[in-house]
């Protein structure tokens, strides 16, 4: 006992000294899921790799230096026979006949070593069009992966905006709870006086065991809640993590729907991406068609053979020549089919998304508007029935009223409170869709904008 004293007394210092955990605000949970989650991890992998295809690419305009060194042993020197012959006659000796000798010209153990750069002087703009292109896909992974990151910070939202609608439903259920606590005293008090019938106190205990049932539910919905969005920001399910009990209306937008609908094309990142990629599949094509032009290279080499049996073991050359591949079978032609074929479908993709953008940049702001008529709608249906309910508890208190009244009452508010919370968040989850598919900058535009009116 006294052990669990304690331990209650140093929870209760640590929690005074501590400051309690900040709560997560729209803004920093965007700012982390764009920076910290998985997709935006995996966006810089392949925006790395990117670059790094671009800087191979880039690798042939430079001259290209090989060395090569060590020593070479044979089983025997290397020699050059040479073919026998006469001479003569002579007077005296008659025909000489000179045997076939073996002349030695390779020793048996040497050092050597051999040192060539080369550079293509000029390639009829290969080069040139291999790099745009190889900038193109860059560009396009990297918008890519934009469009990608702007999408899960959209489901981040989406899942920090369940959880807050979860909070403040549980809030509502403690509230209902409160209130159905106080009807029953009420209730008890009105049956002692003999005013009311138990059926009174039973409907009402058989209400508040509910409401702390729905209490239960949403206390394991937020949990499992809390950790999708740990996990869509990029961390572990269970770190601590807190939001706010409640949001304001959500910021106003600055364009309508025609406006929404003429932007969408342009600033889509998914669309710009494509943009690129239709780019990169062009620079690919004419890449392809010149692979048909010659080369023109430039060779140098500086060369040392250990050789007793050479004048000049060194030796140093300098070299200029065209290289031209005239026939191939057929290979460069059918790459050129390909890459032409990868642009017409590119071109194809890219227009389909252009009218999915319009179009889905024009459903989901009819969408958010529908939703923030629903959330006046559903504010002012909480008014009414903050009200019915008030006047039903007054006229059960003078018995003009059952008790039947007063829950009905009482659930047409919580569940009027469900709605507005509904709403609310629906309006924040599909207005950072729409703004996700326009391009914007969902944490700037959430930290600068001001609430809807």
């Amino acid at each position: 006992m006294k052990r669990a004293a304690g331990t209650l007394l140093t929870a209760l210092l640590v929690a005074s000294v501590l400051p309690a955990q900040e709560p997560l605000t729209l803004p920093m949970a965007l700012h982390r899921a764009g920076t910290s989650s998985y997709t935006a991890d995996r966006a810089g992998w392949a925006r790395r790799e990117a670059l790094v295809n671009r800087e191979e690419v880039r690798a042939a305009f430079l001259p290209r230096l090989d060395v090569s060194a060590g020593h070479l042993d044979l089983d025997r020197d290397v020699a050059q026979v040479s073919r026998g012959f006469e001479l003569g006659p002579f007077p005296v000796l008659g025909t000489v006949v000179i045997p076939s000798m073996a002349d030695p010209v390779v020793q048996k153990s040497s050092w050597r070593y051999d040192l060539t750069a080369s550079y293509l002087l000029y390639d009829f703009g290969k080069r040139d069009s291999a790099l745009a292109a190889a900038r193109a896909r860059e560009a396009a992974v990297d918008l890519r992966g934009r469009d990608d990151v702007s999408r899960a910070q959209a489901e981040a939202a989406g899942r920090y905006l369940a959880l807050v609608n979860l909070q403040a439903r549980r809030a509502v259920v403690d509230q209902r709870r409160q209130a159905l606590q106080d009807h029953l005293r009420d209730a008890r008090a009105l049956f002692d006086q003999g005013v009311v019938a138990r059926n009174d106190l039973l409907r009402t205990e058989v209400a508040l065991r509910t409401v702390v049932d729905q209490g239960r539910a949403l206390d394991n919905a937020m949990v499992t809640a809390r950790e999708d969005l740990n996990l869509a920001l990029g961390q572990a399910p269970d770190t601590p993590l807190t939001v706010p009990p409640s949001l304001p209306a959500p910021p106003g937008l600055a364009f309508d729907e025609r406006q929404a609908r003429a932007r969408a094309p342009g600033a889509n990142a998914g669309v710009r991406a494509l943009e690129a990629k239709v780019r990169a599949t062009a620079g690919e094509v004419d890449f392809r068609n010149r692979d048909f032009a010659p080369s023109v290279v430039l060779q140098a080499e500086h060369s040392y053979q250990e050789n007793r049996y050479l004048a000049h073991p060194e030796q140093t050359s300098l070299y200029v020549g065209l290289s031209w591949k005239l026939f191939d079978g057929g290979a460069r032609s059918a790459r050129v089919s390909r890459a032409r074929a990868e642009e017409e479908s590119a071109r194809r993709e890219l227009l389909e998304a252009r009218r999915q953008a319009e179009n889905a940049a024009a459903a989901a702001f009819r969408d958010y508007r529908e939703a923030l008529a629903e959330m006046g709608t559903a504010a002012a249906n909480v008014e009414a029935s903050r009200e019915n309910l008030r006047i039903v508890s007054d006229q059960y208190q003078q018995a003009y009223a059952k008790g039947a009244d007063v829950l009905d009452a009482e659930t047409v508010l919580a569940e009027s409170r469900f709605s507005l919370s509904d709403r609310l968040c629906r309006a924040y989850t599909l207005q950072a869709g729409l703004l996700a598919l326009l391009g914007e900058d969902l944490e700037s535009f959430y930290l600068q904008s001001k609430p809807e009116p």
